[in-house]
């Protein structure tokens, strides 16, 4: 088993060429090593699939078949309390606006995640929202790797 086998159809196939074509991005490597040095959950947090849903209302995993939804994959990784999103957008042409259920028990009404690592065209800051717990509505350009935290990195 490699851990792919509840994915749909060639996802797994799938996420394995988006890493090989995000490794290949020297800029892209670089800043990503350079977050995990800062955030230290990256790497040794608690792994969780993180349910998602287009209107806020119908949550599901990725492996379903609602439409869009099966091309963004979301997981959060917690060390110490503290949450770090990410979620990757395996398509290759269309940009996707989605919901993603985060820990309800780590954040306060009106808290905010910040952008950590993405395309500067993205929100910068999210709202925690009620939903499904609690979520946060991203937006993922195509083809990309998206992360954010409570504490904002200063640049």
């Amino acid at each position: 088993m490699n851990g792919n086998e509840w994915l749909p159809g060639d996802t797994g196939t799938e996420i394995q060429n988006f890493w090989k074509e995000f490794k290949v991005n020297p800029t892209a490597m670089a800043g990503l090593q350079s977050l995990m040095g800062l955030q230290p959950a990256i790497k040794n947090g608690s792994h969780y699939w993180r349910p998602s849903s287009e209107n806020g209302t119908t949550f599901t995993n990725s492996n379903s078949n609602i439409s869009g939804v099966e091309k963004i994959f979301a997981w959060s990784k917690i060390l110490n309390g503290q949450e770090i999103l990410c979620a990757i957008n395996l398509d290759q042409h269309k940009q996707a606006i989605v919901y993603v259920t985060i820990d309800k028990d780590l954040y306060a009404p009106d808290e905010k995640l910040y952008l950590l690592f993405g395309p500067q065209q993205i929100p910068a800051e999210l709202n925690v929202e009620d939903r499904n717990g609690k979520s946060v509505r991203l937006t993922l350009p195509a083809r990309s790797l998206i992360i954010y935290g409570k504490a904002p990195i200063l640049r």
